[in-house]
């Protein structure tokens, strides 16, 4: 039902992206604010334009979320704009080459570090006492399928994404008693533009999915689940993982 996300706020990163947009827009439609952050400036101003077109309220907020002044402007934005803070979604990704540990320079595994795993502390740092201060709220971190199944490769994506699934179960821990919950969500191949453009046509991405409906899931359904872990719905779930995958992981 709509309205499940009223009078929360929230902060998403990578909102720019296909996932990221599509959990903007979702929340918007359940009576979320939006911090819309994201490193490209045109692909922020347009989730948070999208939002606003469609009766929503929303800042766009540019930065690179290695850097620790980026996770301190996110948090004033959600303040300044709209009274607080509830809910942080981390969506933004860095990807390497795919290559194996053996051939990936130091450099490709250290900006991915920095943006996939320090940036969440970074943004989380500052999020949570403002969550505190209100009450509480929910953190979603975006996983990946791949942290279970590896492909070739993506040592550097398996192993920072793994580490969010036991970083979520920390920060569940910690701050259970401030009602603060944590958890990630895992999904599999998405119809997105960074999964597609791997592939010289959306047909054969599909075809590639590898999942046991043998096509990609959409960003709508990655977003229906964000939905549920940032709503009351799941006011009984913390430090677990909600895995949207299409069988991937069975097959």
């Amino acid at each position: 039902m709509p309205g499940r996300l009223r009078g929360k706020v929230a902060i998403v990163t990578g909102a720019g992206g296909g996932i990221g947009r599509a959990v903007c827009l979702a929340f918007a439609d359940e009576g979320a604010a939006l911090v819309c952050s994201d490193i490209n400036r045109e692909s922020a101003g347009e989730t948070a334009a999208q939002v606003r077109s469609r009766g929503g309220r929303a800042v766009a907020i540019v930065g690179d979320l290695a850097r620790e002044q980026t996770a301190s402007e996110l948090v004033a934005a959600a303040r300044a704009e709209f009274g607080g803070l509830t809910i942080v979604v981390n969506s933004a990704v860095r990807d390497a080459r795919y290559l194996p540990v053996t051939e990936l320079p130091l450099a490709e595994w250290q900006a991915t570090i920095d943006a996939n795993l320090t940036g969440p502390f970074l943004l989380l740092k500052h999020a949570i006492p403002v969550m505190i201060a209100g009450g509480g709220g929910s953190i979603v971190l975006i996983a990946s399928q791949l942290a279970r199944a590896p492909k070739p490769g993506r040592a550097w994506y398996a192993s920072q994404k793994g580490a969010l699934l036991s970083l979520a179960k920390a920060l569940a821990v910690d701050h259970a008693a401030q009602n603060i919950r944590a958890n990630t969500l895992s999904p599999g191949p998405t119809a997105d533009q960074r999964f597609l453009g791997q592939w010289p046509s959306e047909a054969e991405a599909h075809r590639n999915a590898a999942t046991l409906f043998g096509r990609l899931g959409t960003p709508a359904e990655m977003a229906a689940g964000a939905v549920f872990l940032a709503s009351d719905e799941s006011s009984f779930m913390t430090g677990t993982d909600l895995l949207i995958d299409g069988g991937y992981t069975t097959v």
